[in-house]
């Protein structure tokens, strides 16, 4: 298996914790994602390392896509992160941390996968650079719109 890391990073204006604690209600993230996105807690009690919940979203031209999402990292206003247990690529992970900066907050969001060779040079080089890195932009401007209450 290769493993295949992609970040992202954007600036917000707003407060550490209220950017920490909004990134940190998955049940928000459809407000920001690209493309139809559902995600619904299946276990109870507040955001915790284990918590578990079950998403349903749009991938490349799949629709209404189950994946099994279990909080990972839990540090607060610092670093929150999830493993979302994809049908096909496994478990992708997804590390977002948080650093006061310029007024702001710096929130740099990794995704770390684990692919075959071939799928890993495919996803590299068409698949990445043609559908997931656009729509990551797409959907962290939204983030900042959000958070900037623009």
């Amino acid at each position: 298996m290769t493993t295949v890391v992609r970040t992202h990073k954007i600036l917000v204006n707003a407060p550490l914790q209220q950017t920490f604690d909004y990134i940190s209600d998955l049940t928000r993230h459809s407000e920001w994602s690209d493309g139809e996105l559902r995600i619904e807690a299946i276990t109870p009690g507040p955001v915790a390392v284990g918590k578990a919940y079950h998403s349903r979203g749009e991938v490349a031209t799949q629709k209404d896509r189950l994946n099994t999402v279990r909080i990972s990292n839990y540090d607060p206003p610092y670093e929150f992160g999830f493993v979302s247990n994809d049908p096909d690529a496994g478990d992708v992970s997804h590390v977002f941390t948080f650093k006061e900066q310029d007024g702001g907050v710096l929130v740099e969001r990794t995704m770390t996968l684990s692919l075959n060779p071939i799928l890993a040079f495919l996803f590299r080089l068409f698949v990445y650079p043609l559908i997931g890195s656009p729509s990551m932009e797409k959907a962290l401007a939204k983030l900042k719109e959000r958070l900037e209450g623009t």
